[in-house]
């Protein structure tokens, strides 16, 4: 892993103007990929000028719209603008079948030129150097948390939406750095199924991972998290080198 670049650190309300989430890394080796695809994401992309014929592939955690729903725009600039030829998409089991049925109802009977592979996440794998692994997290029955590691061993987490359990503590342990959901002040009575700051408050050391980032947050919260000390916040844009 060289670099990680935040292209959409807020929630599905994006609240403050945060963007949905979108994480542009690129490893040792010059390999990018995209990990996650909100409906914000390819505004985002443009405005940073990301080169999109340099992409090599999208991995999707779950099937939410603030973390998947930007596809069809992205496939169709890949299509129409670009003339790219193929593009690959990995994801939980069931991806083809959530991404065609988005693709369907957002734009019915369109037919692209361009060849959409799918791919499902069936145990650990290898694309173009990055190395990764998943763990399943506590939110969506589909949800997975990925470790990615590059050429260099240099390695990230990224938790999607998760709970604060035993899952997401295996998903962190020990990586460079780990970026962690984290949407609300208070977990509620019975438990949503996303993390809480009163939560991690209580067990922050169960974290483990050299750097914590959290995400899918808004300014109060972010607030909140760094008079604590308990982490740093995410921010659209930011960048997170691996030396």
């Amino acid at each position: 892993m060289r670099r990680l670049q935040i292209l959409g650190s807020g929630n599905a309300f994006n609240t403050g103007g945060r963007a949905h989430a979108c994480y542009l890394l690129e490893n040792s080796s010059g390999r990018k990929m995209l990990l996650d695809f909100g409906a914000t994401s390819l505004r985002e992309l443009q405005k940073r000028g990301v080169n999109l014929l340099e992409l090599d592939f999208l991995l999707l955690t779950h099937f939410h719209g603030d973390h998947f729903g930007g596809l069809p725009f992205l496939l169709l600039e890949l299509d129409l603008i670009l003339r790219r030829d193929s593009f690959t998409i990995i994801g939980p089991p069931g991806v083809q079948a959530a991404c065609e049925t988005l693709l369907d109802a957002m734009y019915p009977d369109y037919k692209f030129r361009l060849e959409i592979e799918y791919r499902e996440v069936k145990g650990p794998f290898t694309r173009n150097d990055f190395h990764i692994e998943a763990i399943g997290q506590v939110h969506r029955p589909e949800s997975l948390g990925y470790r990615i590691r590059g050429p260099r061993g240099r390695s990230m987490a990224f938790s999607g939406d998760a709970s604060f359990d035993e899952n997401l503590f295996a998903l962190v342990d020990g990586v460079d750095a780990a970026i962690v959901e984290l949407s609300m002040e208070k977990q509620e009575d019975p438990p949503i199924k996303h993390v809480a700051l009163d939560e991690v408050q209580a067990g922050r050391e169960k974290l483990r991972a050299k750097r914590v980032i959290f995400t899918h947050i808004y300014d109060q919260l972010a607030a909140q998290v760094r008079a604590l000390e308990l982490g740093e916040v995410a921010e659209d844009g930011m960048i997170i080198d691996f030396p």
